[in-house]
């Protein structure tokens, strides 16, 4: 009889033992996911959403996902089991190039369908991080001088300005490099960028230079303007996500405030003022070189981001979009309000590529365009005057208009594509397949 109950038993045991391998094995990979998700930006009732969604197909539908920009909670509550576990989340490593945000926005779009498991999305996730840069330190260094002189282009600037923005890309591309081999150095590497570019403005208009400062700047500083921080941090705060929204805004407003204080300190020390330049329009470049810096700077992110070869003619089109809603809604009307034209268009472009025609995911596609709106730019060139005293309280309105025009055009396009365009509706008479 006794050992009949233990004959019993000890597979009960052995069963017990198994779910409980299973269990600890999709809590880590959820942890480990949701942390890449955070490192790439992602918004977080998006990674809430993934993660719940991926504990449900692996049939674990009561864990509770509660996530921050910076820490994920994971509670499990089955039964008589109760367990809490802590993920900390993306602060303690590099962001991840766009090659990267790629794969870990497609293995949750895999472990969401059920194609994979936690185990084979665990050893993903690890051989995403060991992934090397496709085109190195030259690649890193040519890419980030063509997106520096695609911003530039935009921005009309003399054939002098364009050349000095050009140096002042080269010199900002090689501190990059050193600093990425030593993560201790990026909090304080926005101040010290700025700082010395700015510097190096003010003495080059004392050398005769005739250009604006904040145009000759905003090109070499642009991966450092944190638009997308502040972009998705309206997004949460739209979606009741208050605690997350809040804090990505005042870690976007402090990187904004830090490059400010750099750029200040660089044009005092030269004693420059930095505005007093006004170029007249017969001394630009082209009206149609922006179309042209368009192409440049994203061909330079492709290179200097390392996308994956597939993803560069979708950006562009991406971009192209966003660009062109900005562009022509100015026609009509003036002011930051163009930015949700461009948003809502670029938003919708994105999902239909991500969707219709299983291209690279969303985000990846038009993080281009977010740089091409510019609310980070904008927001340093009014952090910049607010600092200087200068039209304190229309810059505070007009840069926080900027910004909630961005997400609430993204807010729009996305619920565009997904009430009229998404591949479960019916009337989607013209997709390829389903996505």
């Amino acid at each position: 009889m006794g050992a009949a109950i233990a004959g019993y038993i000890r597979p009960m045991q052995h069963d017990a033992r198994a779910v409980s391998t299973k269990r600890a094995a999709l809590l880590r990979f959820l942890g480990r996911l949701g942390q890449a998700e955070l490192n790439a930006g992602n918004a977080v009732p998006l990674v809430e959403r993934d993660l719940a969604a991926i504990a449900k197909v692996n049939g674990e539908p009561e864990v509770q996902v509660f996530v921050l920009p910076t820490v994920l909670f994971l509670k499990w509550e089955s039964g008589e089991e109760h367990r809490v576990d802590m993920a900390h989340g993306a602060y303690r490593v590099a962001p991840l190039r766009f090659d990267q945000i790629e794969e870990v926005l497609t293995i949750a779009r895999s472990a969401r369908k059920g194609e994979l498991s936690p185990q084979e999305g665990l050893e993903r996730i690890d051989a995403m991080w060991r992934t090397p840069h496709y085109y190195g330190d030259v690649g890193f260094v040519a890419g980030y001088l063509m997106t520096t002189l695609g911003v530039s282009i935009m921005l009309r600037p003399t054939l002098s300005g364009l050349l000095a923005t050009a140096a002042m890309a080269f010199v900002c591309a090689l501190l990059l490099v050193v600093a990425r081999r030593r993560q201790a150095w990026s909090t304080v590497l926005p101040v010290v960028v700025s700082f010395l570019l700015a510097a190096a403005v003010g003495y080059s208009h004392l050398l005769g230079l005739r250009e604006p400062a904040m145009n000759l700047l905003i090109p070499p500083l642009i991966t450092f303007l944190p638009g997308m921080m502040l972009t998705v941090s309206v997004v949460e705060l739209a979606y009741n996500s208050i605690v997350s929204g809040a804090s990505r805004m005042v870690a976007g407003f402090t990187r904004l405030v830090l490059l400010a204080f750099g750029i200040i300190g660089g044009l005092k020390l030269a004693q420059d003022q930095g505005d007093r330049y006004i170029i007249a329009d017969a001394e630009r470049i082209g009206p149609e070189w922006p179309w042209l810096g368009v192409l440049i700077f994203v061909a330079g992110l492709h290179i200097y981001q390392s996308s994956k070869r597939r993803s560069l003619g979708w950006m562009l089109i991406t971009a192209v979009a966003a660009y062109a809603g900005q562009t022509f809604s100015g026609l009509f009307i003036h002011g930051a309000s163009t930015a949700f034209f461009g948003a809502a268009l670029m938003t919708i472009v994105a999902l239909v590529i991500e969707f219709r025609f299983k291209g690279p995911p969303a985000i990846v596609t038009f993080l281009p365009g977010f740089w091409l709106l510019a609310p980070g730019s904008f927001g340093l060139m009014s952090v910049a005057g607010m600092a200087s005293g200068a039209e304190t309280g229309g810059q505070v309105i007009t840069l926080l208009f900027s910004l909630s025009g961005i997400a609430t055009g993204c807010l729009i396009g996305a619920y565009t594509y997904s009430s009229l365009l998404h591949p479960k509706r019916r009337f989607a008479w013209w997709r390829p397949d389903e996505a």
